[in-house]
């Protein structure tokens, strides 16, 4: 027996490692570069790396919200390399472990390895997604930030890096003590320490899972929704190029403008003190008349990147992929509805939440399943049973698919509130929080797999000990968070949708 426990740990060392070396190879191939390239994206009217259709204008100027001597930030290639190689190491951590979880899960219901070693493996993966979600993601975004950005190596940056890396610490400290904080639902009593500091992680997951959701499925589903999406004629390709070289005259009067200004400063015999009042006087016409311009341009290159969306988002609907995405798009679009009016449903009448006290999520799926059976079956041929466990794990991956779609603009709006300017530090962040979310949309997931997947086989000899060695022990029950997704769902999908209305309103009042 201890000769098969050690072949059993040893194999899934190797396994975690095998994972680690797929998941180091996935984000250095794919995943890195993808975020970095995601980092750069900014508004309409910014710079951009990518090259635009040309017009036959000679050499076209640089956007006007480009400064003309721009400072770029020189970050050291050995912080380079450490917020680079901190970020793809969490990350690929984060997700083995998550993978160990759900194979031993799997594990678990063929009857594979002793139960004692998947205990073991299973508290040991939960134990490092808690510490990883908790203390070392938010350490270190905290660490990235404070020392990461540090621009050069002098002595007196080097004095103060042990005064960065000690606010480090103050962020994490805060977010431990508010998680603290949250109260857990009646009648709720954990066994342990690590029960309950797990209990109010999944509290804050499920709301963090329902506000992704809720603002997902309304970005999902606002553009197959008649009532709601505007129609707009399709813009010719006429009308996008007297645009560009509208947008091209405005940006070659701005530049013009700008180096008469800057000619002026130069040559002016006024005082230096006397030429920075001239430059920032909130009164001087000629600077008015520059920040006028400027928003001209941001206007304007707003409103061409929007024709040039509509114009290619026409080419592809023609397009074979283009129907076939159309179709599944509304197909996913009522999925998203139906999800919302029955979260509605879920608070306005909970005793349906009673009825099917052990799914996650609410479990429309199975509904209509049934439903759709039993018009050609009798519900005594329809193993109700089988349908809920099926349609539970369907309702997780939709409700994955929601998310994913979301994370996207929620990384970059990450990055754009940080103001960072570093291509490879941007990514480095993006990647330290979508471990983050990777994990607590796992830990939430695990508890609705609760109610899908089947108890642990008893042991050969007779004793009724499943609950003893059934992994699922170790995580509370759903049951005990009540209406935490409905409500943080509906208020996501709520505030969404009013943004995206007031938004389109205001286009439309521009346009006339």
């Amino acid at each position: 027996m201890p000769i098969q426990h050690i072949a059993q740990n040893t194999s899934l060392v190797f396994l975690r490692l095998l994972l680690f070396s797929a998941c180091n190879k996935y984000l250095s191939r794919s995943l890195y570069p993808d975020l970095t390239n995601l980092s750069l994206e900014g508004p309409p009217g910014h710079a951009s790396s990518e090259p635009e259709p040309s017009i036959e204008l000679g050499p076209l100027p640089s956007p006007a919200t480009t400064p003309l001597h721009r400072t770029t930030q020189h970050i050291p290639s050995s912080q380079k390399a450490l917020h680079y190689a901190v970020s793809r190491i969490l990350f690929s951590l984060s997700l083995t472990e998550s993978c160990i979880m759900f194979l031993l899960l799997i594990f678990q219901a063929m009857d594979l390895l002793s139960p004692r070693t998947r205990l073991h493996h299973w508290r040991y993966s939960l134990m490092f997604l808690m510490v990883s979600i908790l203390i070392l993601v938010p350490l270190s975004v905290s660490m990235l930030l404070m020392v990461g950005l540090q621009t050069s190596q002098g002595p007196g940056n080097r004095r103060l890096l042990g005064f960065r890396i000690g606010i480090s610490f103050v962020p994490v400290a805060t977010f431990l003590f508010a998680l603290l904080q949250i109260p857990l639902p009646d009648g709720f009593v954990p066994l342990d320490m690590s029960m309950n500091v797990l209990s109010r992680l999944l509290i804050l997951g499920t709301i963090t899972l329902g506000l992704l959701s809720g603002f997902g499925a309304i970005s999902n589903s606002w553009g197959f929704i008649p009532f709601l999406s505007s129609a707009k004629p399709t813009p010719t390709e006429h009308q996008i190029t007297t645009a560009e070289y509208s947008l091209a005259s405005i940006r070659n009067d701005l530049r013009e403008r700008r180096a008469t200004a800057e000619q002026q400063d130069i040559q002016g015999s006024e005082s230096w003190l006397s030429r920075v009042g001239a430059t920032f006087r909130p009164n001087s016409e000629y600077m008015q008349e520059i920040r006028g311009l400027e928003a001209l341009e941001y206007q304007m290159a707003r409103n061409l990147e929007s024709m040039r969306e509509f114009r290619n988002a026409a080419k592809f609907s023609v397009t074979f992929r283009g129907r076939l995405y159309r179709v599944f798009g509304r197909l996913f679009a009522v999925y998203c509805i139906i999800r919302t009016i029955n979260s509605l449903a879920n608070i306005i009448l909970p005793t349906r939440r009673q009825a099917s006290i052990s799914t996650t999520y609410p479990d429309i799926i199975s509904e209509l399943i049934v439903y759709i059976l039993s018009l050609f079956y009798t519900r005594q041929d329809i193993q109700i049973e089988d349908i809920m466990r099926i349609s539970r794990q369907l309702s997780l991956v939709f409700v994955g698919i929601i998310i994913l779609t979301s994370i996207r603009l929620v990384l970059r709006g990450v990055t754009r509130a940080l103001r960072v300017t570093s291509r490879r530090l941007g990514a480095s962040l993006m990647l330290l929080i979508l471990a983050q979310l990777m994990g607590i949309y796992l830990l939430s997931t695990l508890v609705q797999m609760r109610a899908s997947f089947p108890p642990p086989p008893k042991l050969p000899d007779g004793n009724d000990n499943t609950e003893a060695i059934n992994l699922f022990s170790t995580i509370p029950a759903y049951e005990v968070f009540g209406s935490l997704f409905d409500w943080s769902f509906l208020l996501a999908a709520g505030v969404s949708a009013f943004v995206r209305w007031g938004a389109q309103k205001m286009n439309e009042a521009g346009e006339v």
